[in-house]
């Protein structure tokens, strides 16, 4: 009798736990996967008015009927400027957008500027926009451990190379329409390549002497290891698939104060620059590979990379191989930053 009442307790047990209901939840609710998109409550800023100068904010509020995946901008209407957002909460009012001026795409956001905030939806055609608010101010620039140029100043001494007669060569205020990321000037490097012409068109470089306006003829960085010092520069496009550019540190091996392209190191990081508009571009020392430019094949001295003895940066425009025809690239506030990229 005692066996089967162990018995019976035991097929009770499992079939209680058997059918015991699961209170948590996975995945999506119901309403979101069969529910229809809406807009319950327009997307608004919490103010009219921003002064970012000041370290104020603006919280974007509203709600969604369902929950799904959403990429909202913040617009500048004078300036282009985009912060960009991504989510899936479907009610903003418990879960605002905050937004303190920092950007996503160059340039930056401009002072005065009306912006306005476009959320659109990965599942749906819709696409809403709020009310515009006004930057009084702007937040500012983020510091940089060392600034090599913002081009700001046309009278630097930039040393200037070309191959054959090229178009344009130098610092501008507004180059075909497109404005700097910041302040008033950037550089440009353009230049006409023919069917059979050099894939290098021209380029700048610029002493390491001149960028930090010093009596060393070296960039004084607070490390000397390679991967914890990285390169920053927003780079412009034209969207035409046409220019590639080499950006390349050249190192005085003997610290002589002459670089020697046959003998001395450089080393150099290239990209084609295939986007329209502008694109913040990092990368680490430790990522620049030895350079071969002007058919050298250089051999480093020292064997290794060595930021101590940078002498100059330089900048070559080459041209896609397989194009011909007008090539250029923008440059704007290149710079030095330790241990992590530039955070705009």
């Amino acid at each position: 009798m005692k066996k089967l009442l162990l018995i019976f307790i035991g097929v009770y047990l499992i079939l209680f736990m058997g059918c015991k209901k699961d209170t948590a939840i996975e995945g999506p609710e119901l309403v979101d996967l069969f529910g229809q998109f809406a807009l319950l409550e327009p997307i608004r800023a919490s103010v009219k008015t921003v002064n970012f100068a000041n370290q104020e904010q603006v919280l974007f509020k509203g709600k969604l009927s369902i929950r799904t995946q959403w990429t909202m901008e913040v617009i500048g209407l004078n300036s282009g400027a985009k912060k960009t957002f991504t989510g899936n909460e479907k009610d903003f009012n418990a879960f605002p957008i905050s937004w303190d001026g920092t950007i996503t795409f160059a340039p930056f956001f401009r002072k005065n500027e009306p912006c306005v905030a476009r959320l659109r939806f990965e599942n749906y055609p819709d696409t809403i926009y709020s009310d515009t608010l006004t930057i009084t101010d702007v937040r500012p620039t983020p510091k940089v451990d060392i600034l090599i140029d913002d081009f700001e100043s046309p009278q630097r001494p930039y040393n200037t190379f070309t191959e054959g007669q090229q178009t344009f060569n130098g610092t501008s205020v507004n180059y075909q329409g497109v404005s700097p990321t910041e302040k008033t000037r950037f550089y440009v490097l353009a230049g006409n390549r023919g069917p059979t012409a050099s894939l290098f068109l021209c380029g700048m470089n610029l002493s390491a002497r001149v960028s930090q306006g010093l009596g060393s003829n070296y960039f004084s960085f607070a490390t000397e290891n390679p991967n914890n010092i990285f390169f920053n520069a927003y780079v412009y496009g034209w969207g035409d698939n046409k220019a590639e550019l080499s950006i390349e540190f050249q190192e005085d091996d003997n610290k002589d104060g002459i670089y020697q392209p046959a003998e001395e190191g450089a080393y150099n990081f290239r990209l084609p620059v295939n986007w329209q508009g502008w694109k913040l571009v990092s990368f680490s020392y430790g990522d620049t590979r030895i350079s071969t430019s002007g058919g050298f094949g250089n051999v480093d001295r020292t064997g290794k990379k060595d930021p101590d003895r940078i002498i100059a940066t330089q900048f070559l425009l080459l041209s896609q191989p397989g194009t011909s025809g007008i090539t250029r690239v923008g440059i704007d506030f290149a710079n030095f930053t330790y241990y992590k990229p530039f955070q705009p």
